[in-house]
């Protein structure tokens, strides 16, 4: 591979997007960020909504920085996104509402009445799907209680990233990765679970084809190409739309019996496997059998993640109290060991407004330290995380078999090495960090497999290796964790 081959990324996420050029030769990565902005919300009477058109005229921005930047030939281009989250697109292709944020609360309480339809196990042997209120299902029965018309008039569901390639390409299908977010999809003919979309009177015609991560969609726009600028012989991949699994494709692994952590906003913890595992136990745990690319499973969970910290710090800044991510860092790093924990799964913790008032709320009903210090809070969510990776890893290791050695982390929350190392500390075994960019890596991985200048994902993961260097985090105080455990699952229990 000597011959220069460019690709275009956009990767985004709950808090903000941004628009990549990636620079492939002579087997070495390299990426130039041309644009990076906000993923528009807003709040109005009927709910919490994202801007999508804002969203997509942030997208235009980026191909323009693009053709400045680094002129109009590029090899494809591609989007990944955060899962769910779904627009409806009418008889005439146009858009019928902004779509809903996972965190709108039309979905409180909709699980239960779901359930009452089709029971837990039913549900969890058709998809092998982690059980979240704002999963594509649950909102799409609220959406079915609201308004159960704008359904049956819509022409399509797509989801985030589905939608962004259908405005780029003009092109209507649902990419593998992200449509396995949704809880309609069955993990073993990897397509629609329609037995559970019957069950649910949701109607059939509604749901695009089903494609594989790397399928061309189509040639980029007429209209785009000439607001843009850029050759209009560029296609549009279907990358892997969701954005974890762009960053698992990152992951440099050389080695057997590893673990990925996806850590940012949500972290994202399981291992790649080729067949779904749709036991009771799994269910118990409640993880989930997300798609990967090449017929690869992602057998993972959820953890809440560095949200609660993006919300303590975005209270404070309401309140006049200008902490950057840095200084906050710091007091965690100054305060010592905190032997309070969070049961970080609780639903409070995941709505936004006064973050700091609930973590102390929550102390006092679990009868711990109420000290609300920021260093003292920010540390003790945390160690609640790196305890939480640590019985996650437990689970994995009883459902599948295997005994981890080591855990692959990607992502920008490696960028947090208190939590990094403490993850290690947590876990007993060595923490690789790396790419921080692991997603939009992953997604031009794909992109790269699809336009054949890399072979598999295999040969991916060598680009990798020889693109980015990890850091490795030794664990040092395993103690600490080990001595906290029973107390641990006292409380959350």
């Amino acid at each position: 591979m000597n011959k220069e081959k460019k690709y275009i990324g956009f990767d985004l996420g709950a808090e903000s997007g941004r628009c990549v050029v990636a620079i492939l030769k002579e087997n070495k990565l390299e990426l130039k960020e041309v644009h990076r902005f906000p993923t528009h919300n807003y709040k109005n009477s009927t709910g919490y909504h994202w801007d999508i058109k804002s969203i997509f005229s942030e997208i235009t921005k980026g191909l323009k920085e693009a053709r400045k930047s680094f002129g109009a030939e590029y090899e494809s281009i591609g989007v990944d996104t955060w899962g769910v989250d779904y627009a409806l697109i009418g008889k005439e292709e146009e858009l019928l509402n902004d779509p809903f944020h996972y965190r709108d609360n039309r979905t409180d309480n909709i699980m239960k009445e779901a359930f009452d339809i089709v029971s837990q196990e039913k549900m969890y042997n058709l998809t092998g799907t982690q059980f979240q209120q704002f999963n594509t299902v649950f909102q799409l029965l609220a959406e079915i209680k609201s308004d159960s018309e704008k359904l049956k008039s819509s022409k399509k569901i797509v989801l985030m990233p589905d939608y962004l390639n259908f405005l780029l390409s003009g092109e209507i299908k649902s990419e593998y990765t992200i449509a396995s977010t949704t809880g309609l999809v069955n993990p073993m003919t990897r397509d629609w679970a329609w037995e559970l979309i019957d069950k649910f009177n949701i109607p059939r015609h509604i749901f695009p084809e089903i494609v594989e991560p790397g399928t061309k969609l189509g040639n980029l726009l007429p209209k785009i190409v000439k607001e843009t600028g850029l050759n209009p012989n560029i296609p549009i991949i279907a990358s892997a739309g969701h954005d974890t699994a762009a960053a698992v494709v990152s992951v440099p692994v050389e080695r057997d019996n590893w673990a990925f952590l996806s850590s940012g906003t949500w972290s994202l913890m399981g291992v790649e496997i080729t067949n779904p595992v749709l036991a009771n136990e799994a269910m118990q745990y409640n993880f989930t059998n997300e798609g990967g690319i090449e017929n690869t499973i992602r057998f993972l969970k959820n953890i809440i993640g560095l949200w609660p910290i993006q919300e303590c710090r975005r209270y404070w800044l309401q309140e006049g109290r200008k902490y950057t991510y840095q200084m906050l860092l710091d007091k965690a790093v100054e305060t010592e060991n905190t032997k309070r924990w969070l049961n970080l799964n609780d639903q409070r913790f995941m709505k936004p407004d006064d973050m700091p008032e609930k973590i102390i709320s929550y102390l006092n009903e679990t009868n711990q330290n109420n000290d609300d210090a920021v260093g003292m809070t920010i540390r003790t969510v945390l160690e609640s995380l790196a305890i939480n990776y640590k019985k996650t890893i437990e689970e994995i290791e009883k459902v599948s078999g295997k005994k981890i050695e080591v855990l692959h982390a990607v992502g920008g929350g490696i960028q947090n090495e208190l939590l990094t190392q403490l993850t290690a500390d947590a876990l007993g075994i060595d923490v690789i960090a790396g790419p921080i960019e692991g997603t939009i890596v992953g997604n031009i991985g794909v992109q790269a497999i699809a336009t054949k200048s890399v072979k598999n994902l295999n040969e991916w993961r060598k680009v990798v290796r020889k693109s980015f260097n990890p850091k490795v985090y030794k664990p040092h105080n395993t103690k600490y964790f080990e001595d906290a455990r029973k107390e641990y699952d006292r409380i959350i229990n």
